[in-house]
């Protein structure tokens, strides 16, 4: 029985493949486990499975997590007026969990088996595993983020006799038991390699972790933790004139700590694309007007026309990961049915410092907060600030919050620094009041979590719905 749970769970696609880095193996299926983990070849087709599944959590998702609730965003006609008016519903796209579960499954049944792998060494083992538990904290820093509590799953599922449901953990259990201990256990196991922008290491750790401890406000352990990540001496800042190349190709500048490579021919079109705009469609977003307007007005700062398409009305066509072409009356040319290779920016340094200049505020300590804002205000092409600009902390740390929202525009930021800085209604009630005039502005402040996708209800009888929400 326990043969045919795993055979089933192979086939499936726990072990499926991905691309680049691990991501080039590929994956074997309908195998008993006796026989499939016979090699170290057989680990890395197990962690190109992994990888594969981050790309799953991700793609359209990391627009509607970090995105399409902000003030960065407006829907078209052709996008969900469910995120343009906080209307989320258990149907809604982006509110089904189940691609992290997948992943932290996939997780769970390496770091199972993979130690009883012959002939690999210990200290290569080490990097298998350190990467496994990093991601999984990955997993879990989104779900809790997003969803809240959420169940746990810390083992691969390989007894038919124990339940397949577990109900909702408490997010900060999930904090304290997961998602930190498990961090820096993956940073004292992972070597110094850091040959491959697409896979996890030792920075991309210390950069999860930094902003692992800016959600819990503990400012000083964010400053520790990315003081360990300057201290590898592995990332500077990109060149002005090269920032676009971050985007499209992050193995060519050392400010990318952690990319995901999306290449259509092997994973089909990204839905991101669809998203932002692609030759042949509608995109379902557009830049929001007050965004759109400083970006028109402010042609120094080199972000906005390397980010979106500026010479057309309609404000759908975003190509921040796309490379510049412009057709012969100035326009961007866009990837027809999303065939397009998508780098999505997980980690770079940019954002790093942005957050040591938050936690620089909150400690009081102005000066070393200005000159970190200022590296990346000057980076794109605009005069510095000045002391005398902040009459007060919050002064600052509304600069550097915007200072993010323009760096990080389309990196699924912006929202978690709006929720995380207790920013969301304040920033968002008076544009959701001037969409809908007369409506209730953002409401409930409990609707600043998700919803549980229905599916996901429907699957698990121990799960309740995030209040206000319905079932």
């Amino acid at each position: 029985m326990q043969k045919i749970l795993l055979i089933i769970i192979i086939a499936a696609g726990l072990l499926a493949q991905g691309c680049n880095g691990f991501l080039d193996e590929k994956p074997k299926s309908e195998l008993t486990p006796d026989q499939f983990w016979q090699t170290e070849d057989d680990i890395k087709t197990a962690m190109a499975g992994v990888y594969d599944g981050v790309q799953s959590c991700f793609d359209a998702n990391f627009i509607y997590w970090g995105d399409a609730r902000t003030d960065n965003f407006n829907v078209t006609q052709y996008g969900n007026k469910q995120y343009a008016q906080n209307g989320l519903s258990a149907t809604t796209n982006g509110t089904d969990w189940s691609p992290f579960y997948v992943t932290i499954l996939r997780i769970n049944t390496l770091m199972q088996y993979a130690p009883t792998v012959k002939n690999v060494t210990a200290a290569s083992l080490d990097q298998y595993m350190g990467q496994c538990l990093a991601i999984r904290a990955y997993c879990y820093f989104w779900l809790a983020r997003v969803w809240g509590d959420a169940p746990v799953w810390l083992e691969a599922y390989a007894d038919l006799t124990k339940s397949p449901y577990k109900p909702r953990t408490a997010v900060d259990s999930i904090f304290t038991g997961i998602i930190i201990p498990d961090l820096q256990k993956a940073f004292e196991m992972l070597n110094t390699d850091h040959s491959s922008v697409y896979n996890v290491n030792k920075g991309a750790v210390a950069a999860m972790l930094t902003e692992v401890y800016m959600w819990r406000k503990d400012y000083p352990n964010a400053l520790a933790w990315s003081d360990k990540l300057l201290a590898l001496k592995w990332y500077s800042l990109t060149a002005t004139a090269d920032w676009k190349k971050m985007f499209i190709d992050p193995t060519t500048t050392a400010e990318n700590i952690w990319s995901l490579n999306w290449d259509y021919l092997v994973d089909g079109g990204a839905d991101i694309s669809g998203q932002i705009g692609s030759n042949n469609t509608n995109g379902q977003f557009r830049v929001e007007d007050t965004l759109w307007n400083y970006w028109v007005r402010t042609p120094a700062d080199v972000r906005g026309p390397l980010s979106v398409d500026l010479t057309v009305t309609n404000r759908d066509k975003m190509h921040k990961y796309y490379a510049l072409q412009k057709d012969k009356d100035g326009h961007q040319i866009f990837p027809k049915n999303s065939e397009a290779n998508i780098r999505f920016t997980l980690y770079r340094l940019a954002d790093i410092i942005l957050l040591r200049a938050e936690a620089f505020n909150k400690t009081g300590n102005k000066t070393s907060a200005l000159a970190a804002l200022n590296q990346i205000h000057t980076r794109a092409g605009l005069t510095g600030f000045l002391d005398t600009d902040f009459a007060s902390p919050d002064a600052l740390e509304n600069a550097i919050l915007r200072e993010r929202q323009l760096e990080l525009f389309l990196e699924g930021r912006r929202w978690f620094d709006l929720v995380r800085t207790g920013k969301v209604i304040s920033t968002m009630d008076p544009i959701l009041k001037k969409r809908v005039p007369g409506g209730p502005g953002f409401g409930d402040p409990r609707l600043i979590l998700f919803p549980v996708n229905r599916n996901n209800l429907n699957s698990n009888p121990l799960l309740k719905q995030n209040p206000p929400y319905s079932e």
